[in-house]
Formats: C-alpha cells, structure tokens, sequence
C-alpha cells in the first residue's frame, strides 16, 4: 500500500504544479508589467481622452503620454527624431509644421503593408488628405481633426441689429464683407461705440487661410493676398474692429460680455476658445456660413520609422482616426468634429449643441468641409505667412507701410533673405 501510495503521489504532485504554472502564466499576461509600450508625444493635451478610451479598448497596450506645450517641441521632437534618443513612437504635427516635416526620413511610410492607409483616408476630407502624404506620394501623417471654419456670432445682438437669429438667414446677411462692414457701421452708432462687428482684422485674413506661397521652388503671391490687405485697412478706416489682440484679457471679455457680432473661426473654436472664454453663454450663439470657406489650424499623428513598438503605435493611429465607435463618442462626449466625413456625416442629422442654442453644428461643419479648398501646402508657408506677410500688414494697416506695391517689394526681400534656394523675382 505504501509502495503504490508514493507510485501515485508523484504524477499528482507534477499535475498540481502544472496547474499553478499555467494559472502563473494566465496571471502573467494580464499584467500592467507586461504590457507593450508606446510614448506618444503632443504639443496639448488634447489626446487625454483618446488615449483611455484606447486604453479601454486595448487593455494590454500602455500609452505613455508626453505633452510638450509651448514652442519648445518642435525643436524637442526633431531632436529626439533625428538623434533617436528616447524618440516617441508616435507624435503630433500641428498643421502649420506639417510640410516642414513630411518629407523627412523618420516618418514610418503608412502608404506600405501592413498599414495600406492610402485605403483608409479615402474617409476623410480631400483638404485633410492633401497633407498626409510626401513629395512622392506616401502617407507620412495623418490628421485626425477636420477644421473647417464658420462664423460664430451671439445670437442676441443678431436678433437685436439684424432682426433675426436664425443661422441661414444670418448667413444670408453677411455673406460679404461689405455687408459685415455695413452691419458694423450701424452697430457701432446704435450701441454708443460698446459693439463692435469683429474683434480685430484676423478674423478677415483667417479667412483665406492655407494658400500655398511656394510653387516649384519658386515664391507665387496670390491676389487674395492683397485683397486681404484692402480688406482689413477698410476695416479699420469704417471702425469695424473692436481691437482686442487674440488671447488677450480684451478679447475673451468680448465674448462673455457680447461686446462682438461675429468671430470667424474654425470648429476646435466651440471648445478651446468659446466655451473656455464665455462659459456663461450657453444658448447665446449661434454659426454662420460667411464670405468664405476656410480651414484653420488642425493637428496630424505620424509614427517614428525606427519604433520597436509598430504593431501597437499603428493600432493606436488607426483607433484614433478611423475606430467609428470611438470617433462618435469623441464627437458627441468632446464636441470634437473629427476628419472622418463618414461618421461625421452620420452624426449629422441628430447631433446639436446647446452651447450653439441648439443648432445641428456638425450639420453645418458637415458641409463647411466640403467647400474648403484643397491646398497643398509647403514647407515656407507657415513661415513666410505668420512672419512675414501678417508682419507687414500690421505695418501696412498701421500706416508705416503706405502702398501695396512696397509690401510685395518687403516680401520678395523678406524672403530672399529667409529662404535664399527659393526663386523670387
């Protein structure tokens, strides 16, 4: 009995012991330790929400989030990617550095298996599309927000000076800027100077915003560029512009106090700039189709080409840009109005804002978007748009500039000093 006692003893034993080691390894794989790892990089902190509903979805990838505000972090990213020292593997592009980095050797081409995304894009806006891919045609980067631009105005100072707050009859009103300019003439009289029209003259010129200023190496000044110029010194001749500095204390005033009709601005303008400067006027604003259709601003994600973490980086671009599900819970959880025209046109019809009195805004975006121009942008665009053309309007607004003529010779010369490899005539 014994003998057959220890016979029997020692396969149970082994049994027992496989049964804890295999439970070990069960253990194992749900452990946070043993998860995979990415570091995503990001000028705002605007992928907080994102990143734990990815979190959510895919429990065995860890995102570890960097936010570098300021303007530090394009020099910190192109750094980090070029000396691939602690290089993240996956970062945000803000729109007006995107050409500057598409064509640069550490951006995973995602245009090649297993990635294929030029299928994937084909959901999103033509403008968007227009600057994920490089110089040969090869999706780099991916941009994950749609920005068309609208004009946003206070409800009850357009019932009062217009006689109506309805968003298509309002549209109807200043579908000009010399109906905005009319409008802001009668309205500074009748108000006793305390309205104003528009806040000040980047309203107007962000209305034109991403006409390319390089074509085949060569600097191209677009007309529109000069009409914008007679159009903000008109502005301020006919006293339109309230005066207030973007992001000052005067400028976030306005809003709160309605002291301004109108602000033309893009759709990451309802959360960021209306509900963080005026959060208690819910239901006193309303959005409006103006002179133009626009896109401002927009942020691209790209992957770093020497990740040792593809597998999970792609999932996490992939989640962000085309996961449906999470792309409406961001839309209706965020008033996020992405890049993907498919969900956005299927949110379209039911989704309002209060904030907006109600209004169906990703109906208006909807068709915002599919009027914005399709430019393709250029690496001396951001460049030679915000230093040196919006530079010397201020000074030809104010009056040290005195013609036209002499801002194109100051942009030619601007620019040749800034970019000598470019042909200027």
């Amino acid at each position: 009995m014994k003998r057959w006692f220890k016979r029997l003893v020692v396969p149970v034993t082994l049994l027992a012991s496989s049964v804890l080691l295999l439970a070990g390894c069960q253990t194992g794989a749900s452990n946070p330790a043993k998860q995979q790892e990415i570091t995503v990089w990001s000028f705002t902190d605007e992928a907080d929400y994102a990143i734990e509903k990815f979190e959510e979805k895919y429990p065995d990838i860890k995102v570890n989030f960097v936010n570098i505000p300021g303007n530090f972090y394009l020099t910190k990213l192109k750094s980090a990617l070029q000396t691939s020292s602690k290089a993240p593997d996956v970062f945000m592009i803000e729109n007006g550095n995107i050409r500057e980095l598409i064509d640069v050797p550490y951006l995973e081409n995602l245009s090649a298996a297993p990635y294929n995304a030029n299928e994937l894009i084909k959901e999103q806006y033509p403008f968007v599309q227009a600057n994920e891919q490089d110089s040969e045609g090869n999706v780099r980067a991916i941009g994950y927000q749609g920005t068309p631009g609208g004009i946003y105005y206070r409800r009850d100072l357009a019932k009062e000076y217009l006689g109506t707050d309805d968003p298509d009859k309002v549209s109807a009103q200043i579908d000009t800027w010399e109906k905005i300019f009319a409008i802001g003439e009668k309205v500074k009289e009748q108000s006793g100077n305390k309205v104003h029209a528009l806040a000040n003259w980047n309203g107007i010129a962000n209305s034109y915003d991403g006409i390319p200023w390089v074509k085949d190496g060569k600097l191209v000044i677009d007309p529109t560029y000069m009409k914008v110029l007679d159009l903000v010194r008109e502005a301020r001749e006919r006293h339109v512009l309230a005066e207030y500095e973007d992001g000052s204390a005067g400028y976030a005033a306005s809003m709160q106090k309605g002291e301004v009709m109108f602000y033309p601005a893009a759709t990451w303008g309802l959360q960021f700039t209306f509900k963080a400067n005026a959060p208690d006027t819910e239901g006193l604003w309303g959005l409006a189709h103006g002179p133009s259709s626009f896109s401002s601003g927009g942020t691209y994600i790209a992957m770093y080409n020497k990740s040792d973490q593809k597998d999970a980086a792609w999932k996490f671009i992939q989640f962000y840009n085309f996961d449906h599900e999470f792309l409406k819970g961001l839309a209706k959880e965020q008033d996020y109005f992405t890049s993907n025209m498919v969900v956005n046109d299927q949110l379209a019809e039911s989704l309002t804002s209060a904030y907006l009195g109600g209004q169906k805004h990703f109906e208006f975006f909807s068709e915002a978007a599919k009027q914005v121009p399709v430019y393709e942008r250029t690496k001396y665009d951001g460049i030679i748009n915000t230093d040196i053309y919006r530079n010397l309007l201020q000074l030809y607004l104010n009056g040290d500039i005195q013609t036209k003529e002499d801002v194109v010779k100051r942009i030619k010369r601007d620019v040749r000093l800034r970019f000598p490899e470019l042909e200027v005539e």
